[in-house]
Formats: C-alpha cells, structure tokens, sequence
C-alpha cells in the first residue's frame, strides 16, 4: 500500500483491528502519522499480524524518501506491538535506541520510530485526520480509565473536562509516575475542539538533548552531522492537535527557551533553519517533580512555567485512592482476559482486601501490571486469591521504611552468637520493624502494613509466625 502524498491524506473507516490470533490490540484500527523530509502525512496501517515498512512501492507503507530502505522495518501487531529492523542502510530507533538488524522490540503507541531522516509514529485511530482535514461531527469514545474512577477527589478533577477541555489554555498535570497523567491528557485531547486532530507525545526524559531538538523542532539539510535531508518536526506534525510533553521537567534550558517561543508565538524554527514555520498546537505537559521548587532554583525557567501552567491538575496518587483500586484491577483484569480469549476471573475477598491495603508505590501502572501477571501466569482459575498477586510488596518478607531500619542485618550479624546466620539476623530485623509499626499506628494492622509496605495478609501473617500478639480491635 502506497503511502498517500503529503496534500492527500487519507484515512480508512474506524472498523476494529483484527489479527490472525482474534485478539485486536485495539478495537481501533491503527495509523501512522509520517514526519518525513517531505512533509508530514497520516496513513492508514494494514489490519495484519505483520507489515513491511519501506522506500519501495511494493511494500505494505511506503514512504518515499531516500533515507528509508527499500525493506526497512517489519511492524507485529498483536496483543502487543513490536518492531524488527530487516537490515536497513540507515538503521532505526526506538525512543533514541537504536536497533540491531533483527532484533524485535516491544514498542508503545505514539513514541517515535526513527527511519534514517523520516520519524513514524504508530496510534489508534480514534479519529485522527490530516492537518487541514474537516473536523469530524463526533468525538472519540471517553478514555476507558475515566470510566472506571471511583475516587471522589479524582472524579472532581474530570468532572472538570468539560470546561478544561474546550479552552485554549495549556495544561499542566502534576502527580507521582503512574498515576494516569497521561489518561488524563488523553481525556483532555478526546474532549476538545482539536479531538479530529493528532494527539502525539514524547517522552522529554527519554531522549539525549541533541536528538529531542531535532524530534520536536525538525531540522534542515545540513544542520548537523547526519542531517542528510530535511525533515519537519513533531510540532508541526500536531498542527490543529494535541501535543503531550512528558516529564517537561527534564527539558534542559536550551531546549526551554525553544519552547517558551512556540508557547508565545506560535512559531518552530527548525534547526539550521532562519525562517520560522507558523503551528496551530494545543499543549499538554506532566511532570512528576515540583516545578515550582526547580523555578526557585533557577533550574527552570519561570515564564515558561507560567505558560505551561494555564490550569493545573493535580492527580492523586493510588494509594489515597482506595475506592479505585478494586475498580482499576477488574478494568484491567476484564481487558487483557479477552485479549487471551479467557472467563475474566474474580477476586477473592483476600485478595481484594490486599489490594485495597497495599500502598502501591508504583501506582496505577504497578496495580496493572500484578493483576495482568496474575491472569497470565494463572489461566485456568476462575478466581484469583493473595497466591496469585505478586510483587516486592507481597513477599511474605516486608519492604522495610527506611526508619524502621535502626540497625543493618550486616550489623546484627557481626554481633550474633555463633551459629546464626543472615537469616535470623533478617528475621530480627523484621520483627523488630513490625513490633515499632504496630506501636506507631497503635495497634492498627492496615496502617501498619501500609507504613511497611505490604500487605495486611502478609503482615498478619507474620505476626502469627514470630508469636505476636494480635492486636484487638477496639470496641
């Protein structure tokens, strides 16, 4: 399939993806927005297993431009995605890792796939059209995680989309990694008058400085050693969109400064380039650090935090989220059992009650992955109990808080008696580490394991193998 010319885009109907396995990755089809030397264009990606991306007319994408290879990158679709370089001259990137010839690599939707000169981005449909297109007459479906939100503080904050979205006002998102910072983006995108446009976002910290230039501003001919053509970049690939910068705490002074003009103006100078290109972009940026401490110490800029910072959004961490947890596990649960073709099991009130007690320092995208864990590893069962969720925290062996550690196991080592080993020396550790919890929370077990980080299960059980007392509950 030829890849459509820069000022005809196309776009396929929205009918789902489906594969050889009958398991879509998405009930949208797939899209690849280009960012050539060329221009910049959307095309719609083959509903296969497998496609060849390539300079030649002959392969499933076409993009003609003399860095890509004749047969330069195979694209698997499945239950996930994945890339495979199939010998290419100019070689390709992932999220500025290159590839080995051959070598396959697990890729997520919307981060850049660099193709010698040319940058591909794989999306879901979900309603993207070319820069220039009309806007559809329907929006795209509400983000699946906002179905699920439980929380009262969370659901204020997207009760608040409807006037959020439709503004012209940059966004900024604060919270902790893996709170749903950019679900939330998503939803923003999904709400506004830009929703028929592209949604394309990038990772500030994943990407050297020289090349994260290059990605978000392009770049001319000649620019920089390698820059053999050039090329637009993805600010003007979002033009009438969205664009997500996360971790925008990352971004170094240079490129700050770069981007406050785009914020002010409306202009990207390309690298190299004297004559600026004028973008229509709507942005969104997420940040796990303070930003109002990094102004303060001169780390970054002040007018460009005011910029970002049009309406801020804080999101709350899982772990105050307790009416969300057993809501999110069975989301994600429901969803990857029908990807494998299975009954969605059940949870066990064990284990619900460990989900609900656990502290989730890794937030929503750690409860994700232990409750996917447990339906890959356990395919036969119809319920899943505390066996079945594993993760540091759920170790009959506690992760200690950092105060509760007064001395080390290698200290209680040295000074046991003949005979003992680590082991007890941990034990003794532990033990003493329960017993101080136990004493801080007054007795109560779930504020216990929460400040030792494990489960209340776990915790009871250990208390019942050192011979603790359990702590009555008060009447």
């Amino acid at each position: 399939m030829k890849a459509p010319t820069p000022d005809e885009p196309t776009l396929r109907s929205a009918t789902p993806l489906g594969h050889a396995s009958g398991r879509p990755l998405t009930s949208d089809p797939l899209v690849g927005v280009v960012n050539a030397p060329t221009g910049n264009w959307i095309v719609p990606l083959p509903e296969k297993s497998h496609f060849i991306v390539g300079r030649s007319s002959e392969c499933d994408v076409s993009i003609p431009d003399g860095s890509v290879s004749r047969r330069h990158l195979r694209v698997h679709v499945g239950t996930e995605l994945a890339i495979e370089d199939i010998g290419s001259a100019n070689g390709t990137t992932y999220d500025a890792k290159p590839l080995r010839p051959y070598e396959r690599t697990v890729i997520e939707l919307g981060h850049p796939i660099n193709l010698g000169g040319t940058t591909l981005f794989i999306h879901a449909a979900h309603g993207i059209v070319a820069p220039g297109r009309a806007p559809r007459a329907t929006r795209r479906p509400a983000a699946p995680a906002a179905e699920v939100v439980r929380d009262d503080a969370l659901r204020r904050i997207y009760d608040l989309l409807p006037t959020i979205a439709p503004s012209p006002l940059s966004v900024l998102i604060l919270g902790e990694t893996g709170v749903g910072k950019e679900v939330f983006a998503d939803a923003i995108h999904r709400a506004s008058s830009r929703a028929s446009g592209p949604f394309l976002k990038i990772n500030c910290a994943a990407l050297p400085e020289s090349i994260l230039e290059g990605e978000l501003f392009g770049y001319e001919r000649g620019a920089f050693s390698g820059a053999i053509t050039a090329r637009p970049g993805l600010f003007e690939a979002a033009h009438e969109g969205t664009v997500f910068l996360d971790e925008v705490g990352e971004l170094t002074p240079p490129t700050q400064a770069k981007l406050l003009r785009v914020l002010e103006s409306g202009e990207v100078m390309r690298l190299g380039s004297r004559s600026p290109t004028h973008v229509d972009v709507r942005f969104v940026a997420a940040t796990n650090r303070d930003l109002a401490e990094l102004v303060a110490k001169g780390a970054f800029r002040a007018d460009l935090f005011y910029r970002l910072e049009g309406v801020r959004v804080e999101i709350p961490p899982l772990r105050e989220r307790a009416d969300d947890v057993i809501a999110l596990a069975e989301f994600f649960i429901a969803r990857l059992a029908s990807r494998m073709n299975l009954a969605a099991p059940s949870l066990s009130p064990g284990a619900r009650d460990l989900l609900r007690d656990y502290a989730w320092p890794g937030n929503v995208r750690e409860l994700r992955n232990v409750v996917e864990r447990a339906v890959v590893m356990n395919p036969k069962v119809t319920e899943l109990d505390e066996s079945h969720l594993v993760t540091y925290g759920f170790t009959s062996r506690p992760t200690l808080a950092p105060d509760s550690r007064t001395q080390t196991a290698t200290d209680l080592v040295a000074a046991a008696p003949q005979g003992d080993d680590l082991q007890s020396a941990l034990e003794t550790v532990e033990r003493r580490a329960i017993v101080e919890a136990l004493e801080k929370t007054g007795g109560n077990q779930s504020a216990a394991a929460r400040l030792l980080k494990m489960g209340r299960h776990a915790l009871i059980a250990r208390i019942e193998a050192y011979g603790l007392s359990r702590p009555r509950k008060r009447t």
